[in-house]
């Protein structure tokens, strides 16, 4: 496959607290094949999915490529534009490009940067979205190497078509997993199987994700979980990354609650072909 864009080379930095857990993330860094490096592509459905839910990968030494998929302008759109309203944009075509330098904001505090796809945000769109012109996008531009989806785990659109997406090329035989796409899948907390800590009798946020996968196939509770606390370094650096996206935080806490290190500093993702 042609590897159109690749993320800029990394400059190395050492991480102190970063030794004792750098083995265990090997496996979704890097693998080195005949001096070729195969990296790990996030597909992330807008721009600030990739840095809200996988900020460990971003943030660490292996290869990643960040691909934006609805990242495209939306002049001449027919949709409600909601979400720009909502946020305070009068001009949807304008808005998108302040959320790209937004972006780019973000990934170049971790030395990365996205490709964006020319698919239209839901918002921007009166019809139903055709699953295969994705698949095909995304199996372009993606080079070879692990498919990290979304699980649309509060069932947001334009994640669950990126989900969908992933999971085609899964059956055509890539390397896909799935990434607990924050903040969606946190509206009712990390389960107690994520964080760590007790479980809460009253609230099984679990179950919520089990809603959001029905049909699939996929339950979570029976994959293994490749959990990663953040240090309190590397979780200052993914907070000082979020802030960039300064038109969308204030909408992003009101309906999801505050985006601090209770939220933040975990990230979850489960592999599903071997």
């Amino acid at each position: 496959m042609l590897f159109r864009q690749r993320a800029p080379a990394r400059r190395t930095r050492a991480h102190p607290h970063e030794s004792s857990w750098a083995n265990y993330l090997e496996p979704w860094r890097t693998i080195e094949i005949a001096s070729a490096v195969v990296p790990t592509v996030i597909l992330s459905p807008h721009p600030d999915d990739a840095v809200l839910s996988l900020w460990h990968l971003l943030d660490g030494d292996g290869e990643v490529v960040v691909l934006n998929v609805f990242g495209g302008s939306p002049a001449g759109h027919h949709g409600d534009a909601w979400w720009d309203r909502l946020t305070g944009a009068a001009d949807s075509v304008a808005r998108v490009a302040e959320r790209h330098a937004e972006d780019r904001a973000a990934l170049a505090m971790a030395g990365r940067e996205a490709v964006n796809l020319d698919f239209l945000d839901g918002q921007y769109r009166d019809a139903e979205l055709p699953l295969e012109p994705v698949v095909d996008r995304i199996a372009q531009a993606a080079p070879e190497g692990l498919l990290l989806a979304p699980g649309a785990l509060d069932r947001h659109r334009d994640h669950l078509i990126v989900r969908a997406a992933a999971l085609a090329l899964g059956a055509r035989g890539r390397e896909v997993g799935l990434y607990a796409d924050v903040p969606h899948a946190t509206v009712y907390g990390w389960p107690a199987w994520v964080s760590g800590e007790p479980p809460d009798p009253l609230l099984d946020p679990s179950v919520h994700w089990d809603a959001a996968l029905a049909g699939t196939g996929i339950s979570l509770r029976d994959l293994p979980a490749d959990v990663h606390a953040l240090t309190p370094e590397a979780l200052d650096r993914k907070l000082a990354a979020v802030r960039a996206y300064r038109t969308q935080l204030p909408a992003l806490e009101a309906q999801f609650g505050a985006l601090g290190p209770e939220v933040l500093g975990r990230e979850a993702t489960w592999r599903l072909t071997p």
